[in-house]
């Protein structure tokens, strides 16, 4: 009977062990969203966006000792406005101690934009969220795929309204939709002796990939430009005494150049590198100055009188002719 006894002791005590285990299990979140208007801000490194959003979980306040409220306090990483404390519009109870939460979000999110390629760059503006409070142990994000299906989207699209895929703005085009789960990692305690040293939060990490639609480029940097280095082709066909019509080209040419490419990088904010449009220019700048260079050779060549000297400088003028273009050209292609 003792043995009897000591064996049920053992089996109510590992039970109990088991239980406690399985409660510490962290609590799966599922996330869904579902994004009606995306607008980036470039120069501030902003950008606008208003979306739903809704989650998923189950939840026994008995055991897990977590409230509703605890696993909804969601927070935005990256966002001007904190938390979603006060976005919920609907709340669900679906049996079985799951619970249905849908809220609206709208406000700016800071991005970290790359514009070595620009106006060709292609961004990714990203909507990173985690729980306020509760880390991984206890907390941990899925991803809805399951309604993203149900809905007909594809992969690609997950998350993004029909409104913002036929977005019909000529600066930008939304390319696709990347979700993922990440982990947010606090190295400190936040002077609180009973945080630990280091913390990990779960996070879904939403990221929209735009890029730059190209007829803009063509009409506002490529036309302009085409105009100015047009101006200083004209420096090929001037007869090589006339060097003051010469260098009126080249000289005027030069400050049009530097002034658009001011008004072009005004749209950008302060960078510390070279940017592919800047590449072009320097090309630009870069023709005007052996334009003016082999107006200045042909026009002492023609006035030395020697006959061979004036056919060399007309043979330089035809093939700068052919020179000039194959250079912008190339430069262009060879920095894309």
């Amino acid at each position: 009977m003792k043995n009897i006894i000591l064996f049920l002791f053992f089996i109510s005590i590992y039970s109990f062990s088991f239980s406690q285990e399985k409660s510490k299990e962290p609590i799966k979140v599922t996330y869904g969203i579902f994004i009606k208007k995306i607008v980036p801000n470039f120069k501030d490194e902003t950008f606008y966006a208003e979306f739903y959003w809704w989650v998923k979980f189950r939840n026994d306040t008995a055991k897990s000792g977590l409230e509703n409220t605890d696993i909804v306090d969601i927070q935005y990483v990256n966002s001007q406005s904190s938390t979603s404390e006060s976005e919920i519009e609907e709340e669900k109870y679906l049996g079985n101690n799951t619970y249905y939460y849908e809220g609206f979000h709208q406000g700016n999110f800071f991005f970290n934009p790359d514009y070595r390629q620009y106006p060709f760059d292609e961004q990714i503006l990203n909507i990173t969220i985690e729980n306020k409070l509760l880390p991984k142990s206890q907390l941990e994000y899925e991803i809805d795929t399951a309604s993203f299906l149900f809905s007909g989207s594809k992969k690609d699209n997950f998350g993004l309204s029909n409104d913002v895929l036929a977005n019909k703005n000529s600066n930008f085009k939304i390319e696709k939709s990347v979700i993922s789960t990440k982990e947010g990692i606090y190295n400190s305690n936040f002077g609180d002796v009973d945080f630990p040293s280091i913390s990990t939060y779960s996070r879904i990490d939403v990221g929209v990939l735009i890029n730059r639609s190209f007829m803009p480029f063509i009409t506002k940097l490529i036309i302009p430009l085409a105009i100015i280095l047009f101006l200083v082709y004209f420096v090929f066909f001037i007869p090589a005494d006339k060097i003051d019509i010469a260098a009126g080209l080249t000289v005027t040419s030069l400050l049009s150049a530097i002034a658009f490419q001011l008004s072009v990088n005004s749209d950008l904010p302060d960078i510390g590198y070279i940017i592919y449009v800047d590449k072009v220019f320097y090309s630009c700048y870069f023709l005007i100055a052996i334009s003016m260079a082999e107006s200045l050779y042909t026009f002492y060549l023609d006035k030395s009188g020697d006959e061979k000297k004036m056919n060399l400088a007309l043979k330089i003028d035809v093939v700068s002719r052919f020179l000039f273009p194959l250079i912008f050209i190339g430069s262009v292609y060879l920095f894309a």
